[in-house]
């Protein structure tokens, strides 16, 4: 694989890593590559099944769509947005055990160093680079994830909006991991100067924040709430459904009321005065305002990660060890 003509530091972290450049484009390669192919197939599926064989109905599937042939569809698209939601944590790992932490403890960065390259030169370099591919990767996954998934009716999708891979793969925010697991990466390599604790590091930092947004992703926007008379309704299997319950004629809300009447509190069985259901939830509307804070407070995190390194200097590259010269002949003493 020929490097094209770019800045030294570039072309040195491009040589470093071929081999984990070559992986990563045959992953975006082979991904894109089914995507394409799930298009195709959502939409041969979605002209076979024609008004029967929708997903969450009582109608049988149409003949010339067997129901395996929904389910392979529906779990090859989850599985497309695993593969995508989840690779910024792989990227931690690579970051900060090889991308930085293995150079440092090799001392490699050091001889860098003594070659006309500073080291803020060398830092820039080793976060430019990578985030520049990846970026370019990601974003191309996460088109063609959403491409893909347009191609056959709501019916014969079985994950939502609001699932955690699903979220993450459809939009900017899976970019903004991406960026915050280079950040990671370098902050703990610089720190820690080992690659396996620096990438282990890096992994559960990353996989941290992951986690903690999966836990708060509910609460960046404001939730809508619907009220039925009457009768209780139904939401949408496209509604991230928050709460649910009666309004008891005090006013009070109960959520156990969802509960089997034999079951249920005194006050939610017929006959009590029950006057109105009601939900809060997300509707599907609410996918780009949370998408888009999500993506920018993770955003300024890999910031602050990334400005970290940048801010403790990278230690001064070794000074060679003084060159012997040639023994002098002492005068003979008297």
């Amino acid at each position: 694989m020929s490097i094209p003509a770019l800045p030294g530091p570039a072309r040195a972290v491009l040589l470093l890593h071929k081999r984990a450049l070559l992986l990563f484009g045959a992953f975006v390669v082979l991904c894109a590559a089914g995507l394409v192919a799930l298009r195709f197939a959502g939409a041969a599926a979605a002209r076979a099944s024609g008004p029967c064989g929708s997903y969450g109905t009582e109608r049988p599937p149409c003949s010339a769509l067997p129901l395996t042939s929904y389910f392979d569809y529906s779990a090859n698209l989850g599985s497309a947005a695993g593969a995508i939601a989840w690779l910024p944590l792989v990227v931690a790992f690579y970051a900060g055990a090889q991308l930085f932490g293995a150079e440092l403890e090799r001392g490699t960065a050091g001889l860098s160093w003594t070659q006309s390259v500073t080291p803020a030169r060398w830092l820039a370099a080793k976060l430019a680079v990578p985030a520049a591919l990846l970026t370019a990767g990601l974003a191309v996954l996460s088109l063609l994830y959403r491409w893909a998934r347009g191609a056959a009716p709501r019916s014969l999708i079985g994950d939502e909006w609001y699932y955690t891979d699903v979220f993450v793969a459809l939009g900017p925010s899976v970019l903004a991991y991406g960026l915050l697991a280079l950040a990671a990466g370098a902050l703990t390599g610089l720190l820690l100067r080992r690659a396996l604790p620096a990438g282990t590091l890096a992994l559960g930092l990353t996989g941290l924040v992951w986690l903690l947004f999966d836990g708060l992703r509910d609460r960046l926007w404001p939730t809508a709430e619907i009220v039925w008379r009457q009768s209780r309704g139904e939401l949408g299997r496209d509604a991230w459904q928050m709460e649910q319950g009666l309004v008891l004629p005090s006013g009070e809300r109960v959520q156990q009321c969802v509960t089997p009447q034999s079951a249920s509190p005194p006050g939610c069985r017929p006959g009590t005065g029950i006057r109105e259901w009601y939900a809060v939830h997300h509707p599907p509307s609410h996918f780009w305002p949370i998408q888009l804070i999500e993506t920018g407070i993770v955003l300024a995190l890999a910031a602050a990660g990334g400005g970290a390194p940048s801010a403790r200097r990278p230690p001064p590259p070794p000074r060679p060890a003084p060159r012997a010269g040639p023994a002098r002949n002492r005068p003979a003493g008297p």
